[in-house]
């Protein structure tokens, strides 16, 4: 997950947003949560209408990777 925060002209933080790290993988892009798993989403990045069979088996590819292979894949977060 990736945590930005936002500061006034003194430095004081004013504002905190987490959003989930993204991937794309063998042409599926999703967002992964350790405590949620994979979802899918699509090109502007909001949830896919469905997952499907061929998302989880590219899914489970992906999951078998090192962390370093898997940060190669991450567009975001």
């Amino acid at each position: 997950m990736g945590t930005y925060y936002t500061k006034d002209e003194h430095g004081k933080v004013n504002g905190i947003m987490t959003v989930a790290n993204v991937y794309k993988f063998k042409g599926f892009t999703f967002e992964y949560s350790d405590f949620l798993g994979p979802l899918k989403v699509n090109k502007n990045f909001e949830p896919a209408a469905a997952m499907g069979r061929k998302f989880y088996k590219v899914y489970r590819e992906w999951n078998k990777l090192t962390k370093e292979e898997k940060a190669a894949t991450q567009i975001f977060g």
